[in-house]
């Protein structure tokens, strides 16, 4: 791991999403016929990469059939010029029109991968591209009555055919940096979905319950331990599906009660800096805020 930014890294963007214009009637269409509109291409959670940039094709390279939605405005990035449309094509793995499957454009990367590594603007276009994806495809029928939904206001507002409408949402999670009271350690579970990597304890908020509460439970449910004094530090989108992960920190009161719950966590460790410098176990992945908190962690 290297030294903290100064904020999680998913959370970087310097894109105008300029709700306006996207909110506008026609915008979306306008955007289309436009020269200067560059596009992104989203499959799933992967997006062309090449010299370590979003791959950003002008409108006539998007396979027909795509699902186009508005991201915003560019702020002068590398040859996209200052003010121009940055959309979303969702492709869902169709073919780029003349283009063969892309890759001679670049790398089909996905947004786990490249996050941290991609400057502030298309660490802000890739996470905001695979959120809206990932809703738009879980909103194609309305939830209310089962009719096919269209997307209005430039892809983010669904209606369906009694006019109802339906937004994008996002599931709060607290994810939490467990130390001794000394803060000389912290303290790492393992899911039992890995075979090797920790990381921090984290957990969806409950109806009717604050973050801070979610901290005390979560920590608790999944590691025997009591915490006090969860204090905010950062928060960053995470869509996968479509959570927004919100980063504490707490202080352990009992850190001999440290036990796994034997169902989602297996396995607990307290960790000195040195262990975690020196690779004693696998950790997270530096797009997560998890690495963002323990990074954090060690640099002071």
């Amino acid at each position: 791991m290297t030294d903290s930014p100064a904020i999680p890294p998913l959370s970087r963007a310097s894109l105008d999403r300029d709700h306006a214009s996207r909110m506008r009637e026609g915008s979306l269409e306008q955007a289309l016929a436009d020269a200067s509109t560059r596009v992104v291409l989203v499959d799933g959670d992967r997006t062309l990469v090449a010299d370590g940039a979003i791959v950003r094709v002008p409108v006539d390279r998007v396979p027909h059939g795509a699902r186009f939605a508005w991201l915003g405005r560019s702020a002068g990035h590398l040859d996209q010029q200052q003010g121009a449309v940055v959309l979303a094509a969702t492709v869902d793995g169709a073919v780029v029109d003349g283009a063969g499957d892309g890759r001679e454009l670049g790398d089909w990367r996905s947004l786990r991968e490249v996050g941290a590594e991609l400057d502030d603007e298309d660490a802000g276009i890739l996470t905001q591209a695979v959120a809206l994806a990932r809703w738009q495809s879980q909103t194609a029928f309305s939830g209310v009555d089962g009719s096919p939904v269209a997307f209005e206001q430039g892809g983010w507002v669904g209606v369906d055919a009694a006019g109802a409408q339906h937004f994008p949402r996002m599931d709060p999670a607290v994810i939490v940096l467990v130390t001794d009271a000394t803060d000389d350690r912290i303290l790492l579970g393992r899911n039992a979905a890995w075979t090797d990597r920790f990381s921090l304890f984290a957990g969806f908020v409950d109806l009717g319950e604050s973050f801070e509460a979610t901290v005390v439970r979560e920590v608790a449910e999944e590691s025997g331990v009591t915490v006090e004094d969860p204090t905010y530090v950062a928060s960053q989108p995470w869509p996968f599906p479509r959570s927004i992960m919100v980063g504490f920190e707490a202080v352990a009161l009992d850190p001999e009660a440290a036990r796994p719950d034997g169902e989602e966590i297996v396995e607990v460790r307290w960790l000195t800096r040195d262990d975690v410098r020196n690779g004693v176990v696998g950790l997270p992945g530096n797009a997560s805020i998890a690495a963002y908190l323990i990074q954090r962690w060690l640099d002071r």
